[in-house]
C-alpha cells in the first residue's frame, strides 16, 4: 500500500515526466503492480491503443519489458528513476 507522500509523488509523475493523460495513468498502474520481491509486474493481454501508449512508456525509457523479444505479451516494470523518485527501492 502506497503512503500518502508516495501517492502525491504519482500524481506529480505527470508533470515530471511530461506525460499524457493515458500514459500518466498507465505507469500508474505499472508501478501500483509493482513488487520488488515478485518477478512479475504488470502482465496482462493488452489492446492495440495500451500496446501504443506502453510503447511511448518504454520510448520514453520509464518501463521496460523483462520478456521483452520472448514471444510474451510482455511484462512491464517501472525503471530506477520512477522507484527512485516514489522512493520504493
Amino acid at each position: 500500500m502506497l503512503n500518502n507522500q508516495k501517492q502525491s509523488k504519482m500524481k506529480n509523475l505527470k508533470e515530471k515526466f511530461e506525460l499524457t493523460e493515458l500514459e500518466n495513468e498507465m505507469l500508474n498502474s505499472i508501478v501500483k503492480s509493482y513488487d520488488a520481491d515478485d518477478n512479475i509486474c504488470f502482465s496482462k493481454k493488452l489492446t492495440a491503443s495500451e500496446k501504443g501508449i506502453i510503447g511511448s512508456l518504454v520510448k520514453k525509457g520509464l518501463i521496460y519489458d523483462s520478456f521483452e523479444n520472448m514471444g510474451e505479451d510482455g511484462n512491464f516494470f517501472p525503471n530506477e528513476e520512477i522507484l527512485e523518485y516514489l522512493e520504493i527501492n
